[in-house]
């Protein structure tokens, strides 16, 4: 129990501080050292149109093994029991001998018998969240290419570990999230993957989005940008709307977002306003708090308020702000 705790606390550490390309091969190395895996897939996904039998992969980290894997699996996991039993919903880990289940006379198992065969899939031991809704699933399985199996403790193991590594996953997208901006009071960013999911925002990025497309409300409520954003995202440009402007900028396979109301100015209080003005007109934080008779540490914590409010960071940015405006 110690050593499980152990790993634990180094599992949250590492969704704190590792990189988003760090992170999984980090974590599942974590759990490598009790498992003993020789590959694995940590992956995210949506059910298809047969929400019993069919899975699409909307994000998946390869582990130790051919990245041609994932569309490999995808030309046969129509026909593949296993994946019908995650999305009807696991209770606990699933051990899978390959060359048992995948024996008989239909296509659909010898398919998965050769596609086993074929990446070295001798035993797995699959567990997750299956989707529910609008809410993606997310799973991990681990391979093995040997004949020794996925003992009982294994599956407890895993089973014990996988409410703490979907909590890292969350962790690790916030923290990413934290790192493009220390200003959080009045952030309004995402992250956001390459078929628009939002990973994972601050309540003022989506309190946005509501505001420029109210009567999209369902489509928001299931984590997914509306298709004119993405279509911008997609293009290289920041969207501009009637209510907001979102910017983004790639960070690896995601997309940093940065939302804004157009209207930003009036969030400013009218200190707020005439400290912009004079600061962006070149004044120094001394020369401000002469002319309007306060602090120069009042001045400069009304610079900090601006720059979170109008999402700039430094006085050239603040100037094209207040002339846009």
């Amino acid at each position: 129990m110690h050593a499980f705790s152990r790993s634990m606390v180094e599992l949250y550490s590492l969704a704190e501080q590792a990189s988003y390309q760090e992170f999984p091969d980090a974590a599942l190395r974590l759990l490598q050292r009790s498992l003993g895996f020789d590959g694995a897939v940590l992956g995210m996904g949506e059910s298809g149109r047969d929400p019993h039998s069919q899975l699409q992969i909307t994000q998946a980290h390869v582990h130790q093994r051919d990245e041609q894997i994932l569309p490999a699996y995808g030309a046969v996991s129509g026909g593949d029991p296993v994946t019908r039993a995650f999305l009807r919903g696991l209770e606990r880990p699933l051990a899978v001998d390959c060359q048992a289940t995948y024996r008989g006379p239909q296509q659909a198992l010898s398919d998965m018998a050769e596609f086993s065969r074929s990446h070295e899939l001798r035993h797995l031991l699959l567990f997750g969240d299956q989707p529910h809704g609008a809410m993606p699933g997310r799973w991990l399985v681990l391979y093995r290419s040997t004949n020794t199996g996925f003992r009982p403790e294994d599956a407890d193991y895993l089973h014990a570990a996988w409410v703490h590594l979907s909590r890292a996953i969350v962790i690790h997208r916030n923290a990413l999230l934290d790192r493009q901006d220390s200003v959080r009071a009045q952030r309004a960013s995402a992250l956001v993957n390459e078929q628009g999911g939002i990973e994972t925002a601050d309540p003022q990025f989506l309190a946005l989005l509501h505001k420029q497309w109210p009567d999209q409300a369902p489509h928001l409520r299931g984590r997914q940008l509306p298709p004119a954003l993405l279509d911008a995202l997609k293009r290289g440009v920041s969207y501009r709307g009637q209510q907001i402007e979102v910017s983004a900028k790639r960070q690896e396979h995601l997309w940093v977002c940065t939302a804004r109301p157009l209207d930003s100015l009036a969030l400013l209080t009218p200190g707020e306003n005439a400290v912009a003005r004079r600061f962006s007109a070149g004044l120094s934080s001394k020369e401000i708090a002469r002319e309007l008779g306060v602090a120069p540490n009042t001045v400069r914590t009304q610079i900090t308020r601006v720059y979170a409010k109008l999402q700039v960071h430094d006085k050239a940015a603040l100037a094209q702000r207040l002339m846009e405006s």
